[in-house]
């Protein structure tokens, strides 16, 4: 027999039965006895009536005592549970059973101070009890992974150890899928084929664990296929599990946040019946002790729906970076906040070199560059020489070089090379002043594509030269320095006008190159290379409006920042996404690093002998991948140079995955109709375990409060 609670917090009313004894204490006097013989007889008698009302007080103090507490216990609604047998709703008779425990995501959620799994276990455990001597079984844990199930056998013993050994992992399952092993493990056994099959499904009922859309497993038999028998009890006795969640979470930079601002934006849904109102919404940034909460607001989600928050945050400074959004803890806390891994771009040091300038601010070559970098929001410091003034100028002070319709380079030409194999970034545009076979000697070993020659697809100034002229066709979307655009900023991109681009031919030495746009006619419009540990662009075009209108379009201004970070290396090529519980993910290591060991979300530090039994795997050398099992800041602790370190760069975020944040549950009559209706499955547990009786000890309560209050009236009567 067990003892359980509607309202276990408010069991602190229980206090109020000590209000009696207070009193009691408070006005308790004590006379000092004055000696007069003259009264003693009276004195006499008053003690021999004070021993008779002695028991009345006695229980006048009890019965206002149990009158306050049984109110302030039966508020708190307690309750007898007898647990009864889950298998009492499995109709008898020799049977091969397997026993489908369902260990995803939502089996963690808390209900009464208990997850829902511990319940499950338990009445997996007991149906396992309750089969006969002469039945075999066997037990299938539907968790993370493709669904295992042995053969059923008469070994108790080890199906119960699977039972007892089973934990709820954080990562989605597929509950028809599990069955569906079950199934077809019960029919494997060829020694058991006389036997009716049956399968008993332990698992709080979420919709989203089924697929209903297909047809229910079945058993192929002589005659056809036949129905086997369920049984499915429901850990959560017909109770709603409500819940919040964020599942999703996304990072852009935003000029309007200022340099290094970024609009972090939530996706917050409430799977529950009321609206989520004025809930805190927590965005922390960092890890650790270092951790801090800048913004702290409020939200409101509808019932049964989804919301989008977004929260504006600016970095001090650039590099890796974790942030994260919250919101308070519910039944289901693993979903109550997600976190994502960024790298914001550090601050480029860039040299602009104007190859044409003049006097009119618009007509001068470097204007519209110079003022793209130099705007409030950008992390790029921009420094304008001439072509003049280039040649004295220290390139080791600098990140990246534009050069922008420069028409030589002379003996500068050299060390621009050693600039860029030694990291530097280059940027070159061209325009009327550049010579393609001048440039083909000074840069040759350079430039991504040899250039060629001048084409004019529309000559300016001309009315039908803007229905000519070349527009970027082929863009490299996905690449990281174009990744920025996004929806109907493309338009900004796609919209750009080109009267006049030198073509480029094939046949540069060095590494191939990337052609990242071309023109609508094919010929490459922005060409990328690596040259030594650097990398160099190469547009085809002018960076003023002589030859395009680019820099008057939208696009331009992200797009020449973004260049100088990505050649400036602040941009990462290549990062991952967040990805869910269970999902295989690529850890890569940099030259000469090794992995230690990973430190997961709850703080241990997992060692990578221990993450290799876990399923750690070496696609090639520097490249892991593995199968991250909880949601949560993954970091990731490295040995380099004869030392340990965790590596921010690496650091990763994984996240649960949100079919298992919607606890919305199945109607019962939908799922044993799906089986075959009530002739072949049933669920138990819609207002109780199988078998499970309670007792309402909150009206015994309720009643004894009457009583005592009905005798304090006849002791004061």
């Amino acid at each position: 027999m067990n003892l359980g609670f509607g309202n276990p917090a408010l069991l602190w009313g229980l206090l109020a039965a000590a209000i009696p004894l207070v009193v009691h204490l408070f006005f308790r006097r004590r006379p000092r006895p004055t000696p007069f013989p003259a009264i003693d007889f009276v004195l006499r008698a008053r003690r021999e009536t004070q021993r008779r009302l002695r028991l009345k007080k006695v229980l006048l103090f009890t019965a206002r005592t149990l009158l306050l507490a049984a109110i302030a216990a039966a508020i708190a609604r307690p309750r007898a549970e007898q647990p009864g047998d889950p298998a009492q709703a499995v109709a008898r008779g020799p049977r091969a059973t397997a026993i489908v425990l369902d260990a995803s995501g939502s089996m963690r959620y808390r209900l009464g101070n208990r997850p829902l799994f511990d319940r499950a276990r338990a009445d997996a455990l007991g149906a396992l009890a309750a089969l006969a001597p002469e039945e075999p079984a066997t037990a299938v844990v539907c968790g993370a992974g493709a669904p295992q199930a042995e053969a059923p056998s008469f070994d108790r013993a080890a199906v119960r150890r699977v039972l007892e050994r089973a934990q709820a992992s954080a990562a989605y399952s597929d509950l028809s899928a599990c069955v569906g092993a079950a199934l077809r493990a019960l029919v494997s056994a060829k020694a058991q084929e006389g036997l009716p099959k049956r399968v008993v499904v332990a698992t709080d009922l979420a919709a989203s664990a089924w697929r209903l859309d297909g047809p229910a497993p079945a058993v192929e038999g002589p005659q056809g296929a036949v129905r086997p028998e369920v049984s499915v009890l429901d850990a959560a006795r017909g109770e709603g599990l409500p819940n919040h969640a964020v599942v999703g979470l996304e990072a852009e930079p935003d000029p309007a946040a200022g340099p290094r601002g970024y609009r972090v934006t939530a996706l917050l849904a409430n799977h529950a019946a009321a609206p989520l109102k004025d809930a805190p919404l927590l965005l922390t940034v960092g890890t650790g002790p270092a951790a801090k909460t800048p913004i702290r607001a409020f939200t409101e989600v509808p019932a049964g729906g989804a919301t989008r928050k977004s929260l504006l945050h600016a970095f001090a400074e650039g590099g890796p970076a974790v942030v994260q959004v919250s919101l308070p803890e519910d039944g289901l806390p693993d979903d109550d906040a997600r976190a994502l891994t960024l790298v914001v771009p550090r601050e480029v040091r860039a040299l602009v070199v104007d190859g044409a300038p003049s006097p009119v601010k618009y007509r001068d070559e470097a204007y519209f560059v110079e003022s793209a970098l130099a705007s409030p929001a950008s992390p790029v410091r921009p420094t304008l020489v001439d072509a003049e003034a280039f040649p004295r100028t220290d390139l080791s002070k600098f990140d990246v070089v534009f050069l922008l319709n420069v028409r030589t380079l002379g003996g500068k030409a050299a060390e621009l090379a050693r600039f860029v194999e030694a990291g530097g970034g280059l940027f070159v545009s061209l325009g009327d002043q550049v010579d393609p076979e001048l440039y083909g000697r000074e840069l040759g070993p350079l430039l991504p594509m040899p250039l060629h020659v001048e084409k004019t697809a529309g000559a300016r100034g001309d009315p039908a030269g803007a229905l000519r002229a070349a527009r970027f066709a082929e863009v490299a979307w996905d690449h990281p320095a174009l990744s920025i655009f996004t929806g109907d900023a493309r338009e900004g991109l796609l919209g750009v006008r080109t009267g006049r681009y030198m073509l480029a031919k094939p046949g540069a030495r060095g590494a191939a190159p990337q052609v990242l746009m071309s023109f609508d006619d094919g010929a490459p419009a922005l060409v990328e290379a690596r040259r030594g540990r650097g990398r160099v662009m190469l547009f085809t075009s002018s960076a003023d409006r002589d030859w395009t209108d680019w820099p008057i379009r939208t696009s331009f201004l992200p797009a020449m920042q973004r260049f100088a970070g990505y050649l400036a290396g602040a941009l990462e090529e290549r990062r991952e996404p967040p990805s869910v519980v269970g999902a295989r993910r690529k850890l890569r290591l940099g030259q000469g690093e090794a992995l230690v060991s990973l430190v997961g979300p709850d703080g241990r530090e997992r060692s990578r002998a221990e993450l290799e039994r876990d399923g750690l795997t070496e696609e090639k050398p520097g490249v892991l991948e593995l199968s991250p099992a909880e949601p949560g800041l993954w970091q990731v602790k490295i040995a380099a140079g004869g030392q340990q370190r965790v590596e921010p760069r690496l650091a990763f975020a994984v996240a649960f995955d949100p079919r298992e944040s919607d606890t919305r549950r199945l109607e019962p009559s939908e799922l044993t109709a799906w089986f075959g209706g009530a002739a072949h499955a049933r669920v138990d547990g819609d207002a109780r375990g199988a078998g499970e009786r309670q007792l309402p000890l909150w009206s015994i309560l309720l009643a004894l409060g009457v009583a005592a209050f009905f005798l304090e009236g006849l002791l004061l009567a």
